[in-house]
């Protein structure tokens, strides 16, 4: 049953992102961008993202199938690990299986099925070495922490919230009266060792670029000047929680780690608890904290919902005990049931949002989150038809004063051309890293906006700049997305003003 369900999720998946039904989103365009200049590191992430796709894409092509697919075999792969995780756990293979339901049914996990993150490489990561790791615990010698270790150096290439599982597992081995022996042999230290080795690169490279990914790091946890209502934030998190899990789905998880927190300190002897307990709570405290003086991303979570899954699956798993009345027993029974029915229902509409327009209920605006991967294929077509005809005159080069839309054009212009992210007092990112604007002087250049006006900078950079094309209209099923781009024809650059980069 789990082959099946897998072959079926996975031969979707494929068929779905070569429809072509979105275009790639900001960030995956970003990420693409990486690909196509390898390096150690990169300014917000490690290099895995970057990796894996340029190994898809130089395979397949520059297409949005190729830039996607490392997101489809990961996520099929997370979702085999969280079976053999469960399955070792619970030594159940109905509660390896509810898991990976429980874990498909989450439309923030069905997204990174899709979409080409750092979240995919990370998730999967995150499984692997939560697996090798629980088996190292039960085996001699020190060759399964070896390869845990590998797991925690991959994961920590992928996104630094890897970093949360090196404590979660002393937590673990100091609180489990079964393995608390492990603290006084080498094991956990080989792993942690072979994990910081495999980050090197990470570290090398950021020495020679001023530290900017630790900088960067310090900011979005708290570091930089910007000010929240603690109260606030936190509600803005778990509500945030509650929408990319579903309400249902939420409640259940809760519950499941609930019941394994209960269980694991209650019954002393139920190692399996205390694990799944240590495997998903320090993360989400960690971002319950962090949310009291930050904004916390929805995705920061994530990858505690693989122990919570499984907890969930763990909790009544089983036929009612002896004297466990038969309507709670038929109440857990309906939850999980709902809590599947309304996550694959939420994660449909996602994939299919005209499909509420053609039955008189459209998704508002504002609800859409797909509006972001739509109408990027046009502009492309667009920015194109411009880039051939000035290039036929003197060299072009195209920018724009956001990362996202300079990564998108450099993407869906059929001739990739370098694109450039003009510095106007805004958070540095990679664009910045890599400059080269020194190199165009004399050029003409495409400047692409979603402003109607130029700054004044790009005015002060350029003998003349005219509009181009003011608005852009795309469509999906039967319903119109209105996008407003702006782009300017740029003739004689001088060079752009130094700006103040205000954070990183």
């Amino acid at each position: 049953m789990l082959l099946l369900f897998l072959g079926f999720v996975a031969v979707f998946h494929l068929w779905f992102i070569n429809s072509g039904r979105f275009n790639l989103a900001p960030d995956e365009a970003y990420y693409w961008t990486w690909s196509k200049r390898l390096d150690w590191s990169y300014y917000s992430k490690g290099p895995m993202v970057a990796y894996l796709i340029a190994l898809s894409t130089r395979a397949g092509g520059d297409t949005e199938f190729f830039v996607r697919l490392p997101a489809v075999l990961l996520s099929t792969g997370t979702a085999l690990l969280t079976f053999l995780l469960a399955d070792r756990l619970c030594r159940s293979g109905w509660a390896g299986l509810k898991a990976v339901l429980l874990l498909a049914a989450i439309p923030l996990y069905e997204a990174g099925s899709i979409l080409m993150t750092i979240d995919a490489p990370l998730v999967f990561f995150w499984s692997l070495t939560l697996l090798l790791i629980h088996r190292a615990l039960t085996a001699d010698g020190n060759a399964w922490w070896f390869f845990a270790g590998i797991g925690l150096g991959l994961g920590l290439l992928s996104k630094y919230t890897m970093a949360i599982m090196i404590p979660q597992t002393f937590l673990y081995l100091i609180l489990s009266r079964d393995h608390r022996f492990w603290l006084r042999r080498s094991g956990p230290y080989l792993a942690l060792g072979v994990g910081l080795l495999l980050f090197t690169p990470v570290i090398y490279w950021n020495t020679t670029h001023n530290l900017v990914s630790f900088r960067h790091l310090l900011e979005q946890l708290g570091g930089g000047k910007e000010t929240v209502m603690p109260l606030k934030s936190l509600g803005e998190f778990v509500a945030s929680q509650v929408g990319v899990v579903t309400p249902v789905l939420f409640t259940l998880l809760i519950i499941g780690i609930w019941e394994v927190g209960r269980t694991g300190f209650v019954r002393r002897s139920d190692d399996t608890s205390l694990f799944l307990f240590c495997a998903s709570v320090p993360l989400l405290f960690a971002c319950v904290i962090i949310s009291l003086w930050t904004k916390v991303q929805a995705n920061w979570a994530a990858p505690a919902f693989i122990a919570a899954a499984i907890a969930a699956a763990k909790w009544r798993s089983g036929p009612p005990t002896p004297g466990y009345p038969a309507w709670r027993w038929t109440r857990n029974r309906a939850l999980f049931a709902g809590a599947l029915l309304t996550g694959f229902l939420v994660s449909a509409i996602g994939h299919f949002p005209h499909a509420l327009a053609s039955v008189g209920l459209p998704l508002p605006h504002k609800l859409d989150l797909t509006r972001r991967l739509r109408g990027w294929t046009e502009l492309g077509t667009h920015v194109s038809a411009v880039y051939q005809e000035m290039s036929r005159s003197r060299s072009t080069f195209v920018f724009s004063d956001r990362y996202q839309i300079a990564s998108e054009v450099m993407f869906y212009v059929p001739a990739h051309p370098r694109t450039y992210n003009i510095q106007l007092e805004r958070r540095m990112n990679q664009f910045d890293v890599w400059g080269g604007t020194e190199e165009v002087r004399g050029w003409n250049a495409i400047f692409v906006a979603d402003r109607p006006d130029p700054p004044e900078a790009v005015l002060r950079s350029f003998d003349m700049v005219t509009l181009d094309q003011p608005t852009h209209d795309s469509t999906v099923g039967r319903s119109r997305v209105s996008d407003s781009w702006s782009i300017f024809r740029c003739y004689g650059f001088r060079g752009f003003p130094p700006a103040r980069q205000l954070w990183y």
